[in-house]
């Protein structure tokens, strides 16, 4: 510890400016820390080999092994031990669950998928090159993003399969579900279209804000895939035979109420709504050359939920009209308002005032997904963009840490016995046992302090040790 003052000590002295002073602190700390994990790892490995060598494992040699982590690159020598009949190992990888050819600490991806999944790759790589140890390019972390972006697919597959929530569904009184589509660009000017579908048990009052409780999002490329893993997700986790399940679109193919229906089953009442923010845009684009009065005046009557006041605005819009086309595209409003009128209902129309109509927050749920994903030129192939969307899926879940963990092999199982008898062993044998660093003495005067023997006790104690 002394030395370590010291080389700070030093540091600081060294420095000409705040900038560089903080800086080589910082790289010498971090060097520090990677050294003494480095060493705590060796001393568990360590301990390791001794518990293998109660069941018959031999070390076969020492090979040093380079992870990059959040903090820095971490050096350690770990033991390859043999035994007859078996492949060889390294006890510390197995039961730490670093994986053969693994370059990157799980965290570490962790860290480069959520910076990745906000900003272009080349941003994640300067803000990573910058704030950490680590040097990373742009392409490698469009690899990470990928590995990552796999491994949560692969966990919600295998999640959906295996869900102990199969044997306790939750029952609710309501359940909101939502759907809607958004154009992504693809390669050689092709396009994509991201299917997405959320699910909410209700929303909680934070300041002037609500926040979805329960929420659960899934995106995918494909409608089928889509469609599918939210009827699974709903078949796994509620139980909806006596919930009213209430659903919200804007009505483009596939997002009908007949699709809803087939998602959710047999429930006990199923109302579905037009999304009023497609139907107020409609509305513009349709007669917004009437002007704004109009504009307010036939979404109050859509609100009142009286058709003949519809018909009465829509009647006085038409008086304004100058050419044929405006005449046709009131007529075409009007009959999308007819068809659509049963779905624009208002929940005491339809005698839900009991309930909280907590829809139409899909469309603004697109945002973290197009923010990163269109505009600027940008171009997704299939496979990966598939993985971005997997990322910020898992991002927006709340549950990609836990998909990262859950793959890790060390994480599919309890830690072994060997592994907690090691880290036992090495605690014992690292323990700090406080000292004097010198034994103060002091010499026995049987006498008077005023004579020889005692005037020599009062010069040795008043020497500083």
């Amino acid at each position: 510890m002394k030395a370590i003052i010291t080389e700070l000590i030093k540091i600081i002295k060294d420095s000409n400016d705040n900038i560089s002073r903080e800086e080589n602190l910082k790289k010498y700390l971090e060097k520090i820390n990677c050294r003494l994990v480095g060493e705590a790892l060796e001393e568990v490995d360590k301990e390791l080999a001794a518990e293998y060598g109660k069941d018959g494992w031999k070390v076969e040699r020492r090979d040093e092994r380079v992870v990059q982590t959040s903090y820095g690159f971490v050096r350690a020598k770990r033991r390859l031990m043999k035994k007859e009949g078996e492949k060889p190992i390294y006890p510390l990888d197995k039961e730490l669950g670093v994986r053969a050819y693994q370059r990157y600490s799980a965290y570490f991806e962790f860290m480069v998928a959520k910076l990745g999944a906000k900003s272009v790759y080349r941003v994640t790589a300067e803000a990573i090159n910058t704030l950490t140890p680590i040097t990373i390019s742009h392409s490698q972390i469009g690899r990470i993003i990928k590995k990552v972006g796999n491994r949560y697919a692969e966990w919600e597959e295998t999640k959906e399969n295996n869900d102990e929530a199969c044997n306790s569904p939750k029952r609710v009184d309501v359940l909101y579900i939502e759907g809607d589509a958004l154009m992504l660009k693809g390669q050689n000017k092709n396009k994509m279209e991201l299917h997405r579908f959320q699910v909410a048990e209700g929303a909680v009052q934070i300041g002037k804000r609500r926040i979805l409780e329960g929420v659960h999002y899934i995106a995918e490329f494909n409608y089928d895939d889509a469609k599918e893993e939210m009827a699974n997700y709903l078949l796994n986790h509620y139980d909806l035979t006596n919930t009213v399940v209430i659903t919200n679109s804007d009505g483009g193919i596939g997002y009908g109420k007949e699709a809803f229906d087939e998602i959710i089953g047999r429930v006990k009442r199923h109302e579905h709504f037009r999304d009023r923010y497609h139907v107020n845009r409609k509305n513009k684009e349709r007669i917004g050359w009437a002007g704004k009065r109009f504009e307010s005046e036939l979404k109050r009557a859509i609100c009142s939920f009286s058709w003949e006041k519809v018909a009465i605005v829509l009647s006085k819009i038409k008086l304004v009209a100058v050419d044929d086309l405006q005449l046709e595209q009131i007529e075409r409003l009007r009959d999308y308002l007819w068809r659509n009128w049963n779905y624009l209902a208002g929940m005491r129309e339809r005698g839900l005032s009991d309930y909280e109509k907590i829809i139409g927050t899909c469309e603004s749920n697109h945002r973290i997904y197009s923010y990163r994903m269109k505009k600027q030129g940008r171009r997704w192939g299939k496979t990966g963009g598939r993985y971005m969307v997997k990322v910020i899926t898992g991002i927006k879940n709340n549950d990609l840490r836990e998909a990262l963990i859950a793959k890790e092999e060390f994480f599919e199982h309890k830690p072994s016995q060997n592994f907690k008898n090691a880290v036992r062993n090495a605690l014992k044998k690292c323990k700090h046992k406080i000292h004097e660093a010198v034994s103060h003495g002091r010499i026995f005067v049987n006498g008077p302090t005023s004579s020889s023997i005692g005037q020599l006790g009062k010069i040795f104690h008043s020497i500083s040790w």
